[in-house]
């Protein structure tokens, strides 16, 4: 918490694995952000507890508290990890 160097990283890995999920994901449904993971959910692609912890995710990600990211971390990896691997099996699949 104390390196500052450090949490910029770690924000940009989130960010950038999010952006890995949302180009995944836009092959398949429209919207962006929040919306691209419901019309993922709504399309069967991934199940909705999932799509209900990424929307958290985002949240929790845009929210700006260095300290919540820390403490959530590994749920955050684990939660984009989840959906881009179902997601890229699901396509392909298809």
């Amino acid at each position: 918490m104390r390196d500052e160097r450090l949490r910029n990283d770690t924000r940009r890995a989130i960010a950038e694995l999010l952006n890995e999920l949302y180009l995944l994901g836009s092959r398949v449904a429209d919207g962006n952000d929040e919306d691209l993971i419901w019309n993922l959910a709504k399309s069967g692609l991934i199940q909705a507890p999932l799509a209900q912890e990424l929307v958290d995710v985002i949240s929790l990600y845009r929210s700006g508290s260095d300290e919540l990211i820390y403490a959530s971390l590994v749920r955050i990896m684990e939660d984009i990890e989840e959906a881009y691997h179902t997601l890229k099996a699901r396509l392909e699949g298809s």
